[in-house]
């Protein structure tokens, strides 16, 4: 069903007219002033990438679990794009869409397209208000994530411990002012994260020096 044209007063058009004369005379104007606003676009474009890039948590992401780091990457992207399509939104309900021009235009099309563009520009600064809102909290969400996210496990410390009768090698548990305690792992066979046996060596009686070692 097609919908009927609107119906406008005579002083309506006649205002209307007289709008449209003045936009036909100022194209030039308009036409920079869209230029510097898609400018400006840029540049705030710019300066959210850079500062998105510049925010950080931890210093290296790829040393988080994978869970958590899969989460921070998403998290911050979608902050970034959400930043960029505020500021898209934004600059496009300020300065209208490049190149946009009324062609053919009559005082009752110039009306039709003013009311048009009053609900284009309030859906505009709407979306870009959610966007940004979205935005900083999935920016903030992802760089909070790398503060609360578990560090990587330190590798195992090996050790060479010399008693009065052998040498003992093994995964360093604890060493203090009493003694050391080692987990040594069984000769031969196959090893898993299970096997071993815990030894405490005391100082003097039974452990004389101990030293990192490369492997056992």
């Amino acid at each position: 069903m097609t919908t009927p044209p609107r119906r406008y007063e005579p002083e309506e058009l006649e205002r209307a007219q007289l709008r449209l004369d003045a936009m036909t005379e100022a194209q030039l104007e308009i036409g920079r002033a869209q230029a510097e606003g898609w400018r400006n676009f840029l540049t705030v474009a710019t300066g959210l990438l850079a500062a998105v890039l510049v925010l950080k948590g931890r210093e290296n992401v790829a040393e988080l679990p994978d869970g958590y780091r899969e989460a921070v990457v998403a998290l911050v992207a979608a902050g970034l794009v959400l930043l960029l399509v505020a500021a898209f939104l934004a600059v496009s309900a300020a300065h209208g869409r490049p190149g946009d021009v009324l062609k053919h235009a009559h005082a009752a099309k110039l009306l039709d397209w003013e009311e048009d563009e009053r609900k284009r520009i309030a859906s505009r600064i709407g979306g870009a208000l959610r966007a940004t809102v979205l935005g900083v909290l999935a920016t903030a969400a992802g760089i909070l994530l790398t503060w609360v996210a578990p560090g990587p496990d330190e590798p195992a410390q090996t050790v060479r411990v010399h008693t009065r009768q052998e040498t003992v090698c093994g995964e360093l548990l604890a060493v203090d002012g009493a003694g050391v305690t080692l987990k040594v792992e069984p000769k031969g066979g196959k090893k898993s994260k299970e096997d071993g046996t815990i030894r405490h060596l005391t100082w003097q009686r039974d452990a004389v020096s101990a030293a990192p070692a490369d492997s056992c």
